[in-house]
């Protein structure tokens, strides 16, 4: 790796990016800023670190193009970001976050979301129990990724669009997924916007691009896909390894103790009692390899 900062945070950036406020801290940075602009006006990419990288596609094909015409950038750098623009984060948070993702030789991960955030799924919420919980699932909205990792990773990549389906395998397509991918409950993030919408949802409507349909596209081509969203494993406030009993009672427990803290008090409510009951029928679970389904003769 080349430079003094080790990391990378890439963002697409238009009008309403929130993305300075993550530089307004002061102090320094163990990571880069990448911009790369979604919307024409020229105010809006100014204050990365890297030159401006322009692209009017969404996000996840627009982040396949970057990393295809700079492969080089992978050997830069430990690990990149790949973060929305609607995220609240701090300047701390995000050196914390990579410093985390290092000590515990993370591949994937994402920081959990605060209360006050729009939440698609609750085991993402801040469990105040633990410093990070072992997942088999990481979203596509701030995920960390090494970079090791991200250079085999890249291929699953290549007729993705909306991203979709893409948070269901990318913690399984290594050779030993056990204990690699994290939700870090140390810090957190607020999530400004609602599930499916902003500009990038526009931009899905022009296309007549389905998400949804591309997602099941997506996991009907893999074999071995979770059928669903579990923490197997936590790193608790001491540094002491849990396993998934007591990940899952003590995830259950937050989530129906602070469940009125939520946007979505039932669902939380609901999701916490689940966690309860998958503390005993599933405390056994260890995350498996998942595997892309070749076509017959190849």
């Amino acid at each position: 790796m080349n430079g003094s900062r080790p990391n990378l945070v890439f963002v697409r950036v238009g009008a309403k990016s929130l993305h300075r406020e993550w530089l307004e801290e002061p102090g320094q940075r163990n990571w880069d800023l990448q911009l790369s602009q979604y919307d024409d006006d020229p105010e809006i990419g100014r204050g990365g670190d890297l030159p401006l990288s322009k692209d009017k596609g969404t996000k996840w094909d627009s982040i396949y193009r970057y990393l295809a015409n700079d492969p080089g950038l992978l050997d830069r750098y430990r690990y990149i970001a790949f973060m929305d623009d609607d995220i609240v984060f701090t300047k701390r948070d995000l050196n914390r976050y990579f410093e985390i993702c290092e000590e515990n030789e993370l591949l994937l991960a994402q920081p959990s979301l605060h209360p006050d955030s729009h939440v698609c799924y609750p085991i993402l919420l801040q469990c105040p129990f633990t410093k990070l919980r072992y997942t088999n699932f990481v979203e596509c909205m701030a995920t960390a990724i090494r970079t090791d990792y991200l250079r085999t990773f890249l291929p699953h990549m290549e007729s993705v669009v909306s991203g979709w389906g893409m948070d269901r395998i990318w913690t399984g397509t290594m050779p030993d997924p056990e204990f690699r991918s994290a939700v870090i409950d140390e810090i957190s993030m607020i999530h400004t916007r609602p599930h499916a919408t902003g500009a990038v949802y526009d931009a899905f409507d022009d296309q007549q691009i389905s998400p949804k349909q591309e997602m099941e596209r997506l996991l009907s081509s893999y074999d071995g896909v979770p059928d669903r969203m579990l923490a197997y494993g936590a790193m608790s406030k001491t540094g002491r390894r849990l396993n998934a009993t007591m990940t899952q009672a003590l995830n259950g427990i937050s989530l129906m103790v602070n469940a009125l803290r939520y946007r979505n008090c039932g669902r939380a409510f609901k999701s916490g009692a689940a966690m309860m009951a998958r503390a005993v029928t599933l405390a056994r679970y260890q995350p498996q390899p998942i595997r892309k389904i070749l076509p017959e003769g190849a």
